[in-house]
Formats: structure tokens, C-alpha cells, sequence
């Protein structure tokens, strides 16, 4: 009977010291992503500053970071600019007007006003989304 103690304790300390170093591997885990973060956030903010900053920012004495700057390649801005449409919406259609269009022309109707509808929506559902916007 003993022996089965014995056993047991041994396998209880066992577990209990594998789950003390999971613990401590996660525990460090967290860390060093901690740490990879904050590294990735100044790498980004110096490397990915305006060109017109970096120039404005250096003094007569260069040091060690313009150093490490005049070694990186230019970054090109790759954005592409994007033109806003504006488009004309005559006055709201009247209630008899809208009580005579289909399914399809009510849905053109309510995407040209920007209100969100369901693919399957009914006609019916699509008038009430209609009628309470006006």
C-alpha cells in the first residue's frame, strides 16, 4: 500500500513541476512578443517617417540613427489617390411612383441613397426601407 503512495506523490510532483515550466515557457513567450512589439513599433516610426521629417531633423553633427537612415533604401509612396464621386439625387420619388417600381429598381434605388438592404429582402421590406427614409 505504500508503494502506491509513494507512486502517486511522485507522479503529482511530476505534473506539478511540468506545469510550473509551461508556465514559465509562456510566461516568456509573452515577453519576448512584448518585446518584438515595441521593437517593430520604433523600427516602423523611424523607417517609415516622411522624407521631408528626416530632413528637417538633422543637425550638423550626424549621428549613429542618420547614420543607419542613409543606409536604407528610399520608400517610395505607392498610394494611389482616390477621387470622390459626387452624384446628383433629385428630390425623394413620391409614394405612388415607388409603389410602381419592381424589386431590382427599388434596390437601385436604395443603393444610389446609400442605405443598406438584404439580398433577399421583398419588395415590401424594401418600401418600408424606402418610406422610412423619406
Amino acid at each position: 500500500m505504500e508503494l502506491t503512495y509513494v507512486t502517486i506523490v511522485v507522479l503529482a510532483s511530476m505534473v506539478f513541476a511540468l506545469a510550473g515550466m509551461v508556465g514559465y515557457l509562456y510566461w516568456q513567450q509573452t515577453r519576448m512578443l512584448q518585446h518584438i512589439q515595441s521593437l517593430s513599433g520604433v523600427l516602423s516610426a523611424r523607417v517609415l517617417q516622411p522624407q521631408y521629417e528626416v530632413e528637417t531633423n538633422q543637425t550638423a553633427e550626424p549621428d549613429v540613427e542618420s547614420e543607419v537612415e542613409a543606409d536604407l533604401p528610399e520608400v517610395e509612396d505607392d498610394r494611389v489617390s482616390v477621387e470622390e464621386k459626387t452624384e446628383v439625387v433629385e428630390g425623394p420619388p413620391d409614394v405612388d411612383d415607388i409603389q410602381t417600381k419592381t424589386a431590382s429598381q427599388l434596390r437601385e434605388l436604395l443603393t444610389t441613397k446609400g442605405i443598406p438592404y438584404g439580398k433577399r429582402d421583398s419588395k415590401s421590406v424594401l418600401l418600408q426601407l424606402l418610406s422610412a427614409t423619406m
